[in-house]
């Protein structure tokens, strides 16, 4: 195909500007309002760049034709690798793979953490920067490590490696950073697997705390509402054991207990602190609907705060959590046995009661034909539901 007429380049430069959110400028440059980004492999920013990173992920991922235009010479492999790491390293990540593409898909291979570390060189001129980035590059792995403020030892550099690429958020790198200058937290890191935001916040607590079992659980949707993390189960468990006179605050360092296992002790201090001693015993309010043993359903009433505790025990939920609203006549839990196992909690709304959460072991979602039967029994209907008078058990 022979090259390109000033006329067919005229076209072209036409038509990419025509259907396109940016304008392209003659060097192969785009400008986006105040924003001008020149094209890979000389990649820098002139003008505003206070919402750089937004911008750059439209252009590393759109399919506006000027955006397609101007990524176009970025290796596809080097590409891929951009999106693996949070959007608020993509100037630097930009900034620092043009300077030896090859070397840098080697270190974010083996260790992503590094990588993100060169991209958040804080030089003010990228200038500067890149002269930093190459000598990191041109070192030896122990003083690489040294030139990012890092011990130059084998052990830092497997304990960097360790952490997630989804995880290489600023925060988080100075908090891995900082603990690999600590040697009683270095001692915990090199046994774990992998290290994720949560390990590094859960890292945070005091070292009453800390064992590598505790730093290895990971947030699921078990968690009570008013805690975020980990680290929320065990402060806590801390503050509430305080408040009841229990010494230590924290007893199960080098216990091995799971999640489940602390949001149930957690649930348990927080009742026992707002309903006194006995609160096993306490019995709930006569439940708003027979429970029923059929040849299709059974579903029995939670009558009491023990029958919550063992039902959030043998479903891995947070059941228990519910027992002051169940006091309180807003709540009701059931138990149900057939045809799938599964936990029920009721909800009243005005003078009706309706079955707001149904979840199956480890808050896992029913089967369909569960849900209908559950909502026939209770007597109330799925939108876009058929009524009928049909019973069927």
């Amino acid at each position: 195909m022979g090259a390109r007429t000033p006329e067919l380049k005229i076209a072209q430069r036409n038509y990419y500007m025509k259907n396109s959110n940016y304008i392209l400028l003659g060097d192969a440059s785009i400008r986006s309002n105040k924003t001008t980004i020149r094209a890979w492999p000389d990649f820098y920013t002139l003008g505003d760049d206070s919402d750089i990173n937004r911008l750059l992920s439209d252009l590393l991922n759109s399919g506006d034709p000027v955006a397609m235009l101007w990524r176009a010479k970025i290796p596809v492999k080097v590409l891929e690798m951009f999106q693996c790491f949070p959007n608020c390293l993509l100037r630097g990540l930009l900034e620092t793979a043009q300077l030896n593409p090859n070397k840098f898909m080697q270190l974010a291979d083996h260790c992503p953490a590094l990588v993100a570390l060169m991209a958040l060189q804080s030089a003010q001129k990228q200038t500067d920067r890149d002269l930093d980035r190459l000598q990191i590059y041109a070192q030896k792995r122990s003083m690489r490590l040294q030139l990012l403020g890092l011990p130059p030892t084998q052990e830092a550099y497997r304990i960097l490696s360790k952490l997630t690429i989804l995880d290489c958020y600023p925060v988080q790198l100075e908090q891995l950073k900082h603990a690999l200058h600590c040697k009683s937290k270095r001692k915990l890191l090199r046994h774990l697997p992998q290290i994720t935001a949560e390990t590094l916040n859960t890292l945070q607590l005091e070292s009453d705390y800390l064992d590598t079992h505790l730093l290895s659980l990971q947030t699921t949707d078990l968690l009570p509402q008013q805690c975020n993390c980990v680290a929320d189960i065990c402060k806590e468990i801390s503050q509430f054991r305080q408040a009841l006179g229990r010494f230590p605050a924290w007893p199960y360092k080098g216990k091995g207990l799971s999640l489940h296992q602390l949001i149930q002790s957690r649930n348990k201090l927080e009742l026992e602190l707002a309903l006194g001693v006995g609160t096993r015993h306490v019995r709930f309010p006569k439940p708003p609907l027979k429970g029923i043993q059929s040849s299709k359903l059974r579903i029995e009433p939670l009558s009491s705060v023990r029958d919550l505790f063992h039902e959030g025990n043998s479903m891995q939920n947070c059941i228990v959590s519910y027992a002051r609203h169940t006091l309180a006549g807003t709540h009701y839990a059931y138990k149900m046995a057939y045809p799938e196992r599964a936990t029920i909690l009721m909800v009243k709304r005005a003078d009706d009661w309706y079955p707001v959460e149904i979840r199956t072991i480890r808050n896992g979602y029913p089967k369909a034909g569960t849900v209908d039967l559950i909502h026939t029994w209770a007597g109330t209907i799925l939108e876009g539901k058929e009524v009928t008078n049909d019973f069927p058990f």
